[in-house]
């Protein structure tokens, strides 16, 4: 498995990261990003690795 690890000072919201993978993110009901998993499976590294590039703060990073 892959680790995924999220800085919630840095993060935004903006909810990128839920569009492409809303099974590992999704953005709660009080507007914050809540992550759903801390493990990613190894066959979805290039939708991972996405998700990390399109970040606009930063805020992904695999752990």
């Amino acid at each position: 498995m892959i680790k995924v690890t999220v800085d919630f000072d840095r993060c935004d919201a903006n909810g990128t990261c839920a569009a492409l993978m809303p099974d590992v993110f999704r953005i709660g009901d009080d507007g914050r990003l809540e992550q759903l998993t801390t493990d990613v499976d190894p066959g979805r590294e290039a939708e991972l690795e996405e998700v990390i590039v399109c970040c606009p703060v930063g805020a992904i990073a695999r752990g």
